[in-house]
């Protein structure tokens, strides 16, 4: 079996680092899988020089790179027998490129965020074409199933890396922070901007003294958090360290309690797999796909979305104990123990079986 992955992004994040780590998977399972995508950014600069990585995705600004795009990827495609498309623009192209194929690829789409499902003619018309579909998490199903009645449905697991685990240096991890090694600490990891929520624990670390707030990120809100930890009065007590893709997993073990404010771009919501990987409990907004997770009172608490003062009632809660972040943290820790790259190619390959049958 020969698999294309099709992801029209450049970044190594949201839909695209999810579908990455799926091709990695396929290919340690022995499977000749190959992953295209646009070049110009990081993703490019991680693959460079891999034979399985084609930079023939771009934004189709003309004619002319319309052509070239639908030349290039007709042209790879007509070589696998299984093309999984990751965004509603992979899935236009492949299904247009499809239908001219003399030996049609089985089309299969993962769904990364819920309002790829919209039960609108433009998507009725693009999943009544595939044969399978990968899902972020649980809930989604019952909406896939209705646009796409006959075809193969999958909840496909996270694969975390090794190196999310916890790590015997969170004391000089904290003392590169300026964090005090006693502190108790509520971090938050993602892109900074007003959608990502990371002003909601700025405001609830207002309200609870003593709690020290680690936010790692970059982006356009950044001097906006700063402005409002300074009219909060508690600058002095949440770290910015920018963004770390290398050495993420330093930050997570430096947690006492990891805060998920808001979902990004791909709602299987990774950081939270990551941080329970590391031993490090979630108090997570309620949002759907967050329970396949966070089993409430268990490894971790939801909270409801926007509420900032509700936030901080758990803060304050789990800051006056200790016992329960440490068995939470083991729990956390066990929960996600299943999601490996071996796990995650095993459902891909019942999923395209599925779909090819």
């Amino acid at each position: 079996m020969r698999v294309l992955h099709l992801v029209a992004a450049d970044r190594w994040t949201g839909a695209a680092a999810t579908a990455l780590q799926a091709v990695e998977a396929l290919r340690q399972a022995g499977v000749d899988a190959h992953f295209a995508f646009r070049p110009g950014r990081n993703l490019e600069t991680r693959l460079a020089g891999l034979p399985w990585a084609h930079p023939i995705l771009e934004k189709e600004r003309s004619w002319a790179s319309l052509r070239r795009v639908l030349f290039s990827v007709r042209s790879l495609m007509a070589e696998f027998h299984v093309v999984h498309a990751h965004l509603p623009h992979d899935h236009l192209l492949a299904w247009w490129i499809r239908r001219s194929l003399p030996r049609r690829p089985v089309l299969v789409r993962s769904v990364h965020h819920p309002s790829h499902l919209r039960p609108d003619p433009y998507h009725r018309l693009l999943f009544a074409a595939v044969a399978g579909v990968g899902l972020s998490h649980s809930e989604m199903e019952e909406k896939a199933r209705r646009l796409a009645p006959k075809a193969a449905i999958r909840v496909l697991p996270l694969a975390l890396e090794p190196r999310f685990a916890p790590r015997p240096d969170r004391a000089q991890v904290r003392a590169e922070l300026g964090i005090p090694p006693e502190a108790f600490v509520a971090g938050t990891v993602g892109k900074l901007d007003p959608s990502r929520g990371q002003d909601l624990l700025l405001l609830a670390l207002g309200a609870v003294p003593n709690v020290w707030g680690l936010v790692v990120g970059k982006g356009p809100f950044l001097p906006r958090l700063e402005k409002l930890a300074k009219k909060l009065g508690i600058a002095q007590r949440v770290v910015f360290p920018g963004y770390h893709e290398e050495g993420l997993e330093r930050f997570f073990n430096a947690m006492d309690v990891f805060v998920f404010p808001e979902p990004g771009s791909d709602w299987a919501h990774r950081a939270v797999a990551e941080a329970a990987a590391c031993g490090v409990p979630s108090l997570a907004v309620d949002v759907p796909g967050i329970r396949d997770l966070v089993v409430p009172g268990v490894t971790g608490e939801l909270w409801p979305r926007g509420d900032a003062a509700a936030l901080a009632t758990l803060l304050a809660q789990w800051q006056q104990n200790p016992e329960l972040r440490r068995k939470a943290g083991e729990k956390a820790r066990e929960r996600v123990s299943g999601l490996t790259p071996q796990a995650l190619s095993q459902e891909l390959l019942k999923l395209y079986q599925e779909a090819s049958a």
